[in-house]
């Protein structure tokens, strides 16, 4: 179920049930699957050249940059072919073993808490699908920040959006609930509150992505037709003809209707670029 504080506003699924927290990540949906020659890598190829794209458009000397919560190391390994020095965080063994061993990446599997993770301070932080799976996100982040990323430093932030046409056309079976494993859901609004708590400063926003966003509004319309299972554990796993075929038939209609509710601030995701300001000069960033 999911609810919202009345005290904070934060949005989360309450999980009444004892949850073996450690186990979440060991099941079928979260298997390493070797997918380097699909239609879904090449999409994530194309997303992520876009985000370094942004990314070097605001930080165009290409320092160094920590993916926390890099998965199997896409866009980090992306970022460190464009010239970036890029090391990560991933507490899956088996994600970080692939990262570490495919794309020769520099990860630690250490679950963070607080302080410092790498003996530097980093020009950019990535987030990417890490704080709706945190309680309080919010403690988390500020500790990244306060110890890892330069006074300067750009931080990128991308969550689903609560708010999107595809969660309120799912309702309780958007496929970005994903209870009990997302626990914190966020509106754009929420997350700009959030970044202000730390003190980062939006510098853009999108609400458009290739594979989750548009992936997502298909997974919505399949639930309007009865669909129970778990979009992504089939395509990884089993490619059933039936699915296929009816993807293939929604895809068209999805992907039109992600791209309005994207300009519409509805999209199924929310991508923020913020910049760190010290407290102090935070009222004073675009006076000029």
């Amino acid at each position: 179920m999911v609810v919202r504080c009345d005290h904070c506003q934060h949005i989360y699924s309450s999980i009444p049930a004892k949850v073996e927290f450690e186990k979440l990540y060991e099941d079928e949906v979260y298997k390493v699957v070797e997918n380097r020659s699909s239609f879904f890598d090449k999409l994530l190829n194309w997303e992520y050249a876009r985000v370094i794209k942004r990314i070097n458009k605001y930080k165009p000397s290409k320092g160094s940059l920590l993916d926390f919560g890099s998965g199997k190391g896409k866009l980090g390994f992306l970022a460190k072919n464009d010239g970036w020095q890029v090391k990560c965080v991933e507490t899956s063994i088996e994600r970080a073993e692939y990262a570490q061993k495919i794309y020769g990446l520099d990860v630690t599997t250490k679950v963070y808490s607080n302080g410092k993770i790498f003996s530097e301070d980093f020009d950019v932080l990535s987030l990417f699908h890490v704080l709706e799976h945190l309680p309080a996100p919010q403690n988390l982040l500020n500790e990244l920040i306060k110890h890892n990323v330069k006074k300067d430093g750009l931080v990128v932030i991308e969550v689903p959006n609560i708010n999107s046409w595809q969660a309120k056309l799912a309702g309780s079976k958007w496929m970005h609930l994903d209870v009990p494993r997302h626990i914190s859901h966020f509106t754009p609004q929420k997350l700009d509150q959030l970044a202000k708590e730390v003190n980062l400063v939006g510098l853009s926003t999108s609400f458009f992505s290739s594979h989750l966003g548009v992936l997502g509004m298909v997974d919505s319309f399949l639930k309007l037709f009865g669909y129970r299972k778990n979009i992504i554990y089939e395509l990884k796993n089993k490619k059933p003809a039936g699915l296929i075929i009816s993807i293939a038939l929604l895809l068209p209609v999805s992907f039109i209707f992600e791209v309005v509710a994207s300009w519409t601030g509805h999209g199924g995701i929310v991508r923020k670029y913020l910049i760190r300001i010290e407290k102090h000069k935070y009222q004073d960033y675009f006076k000029d």
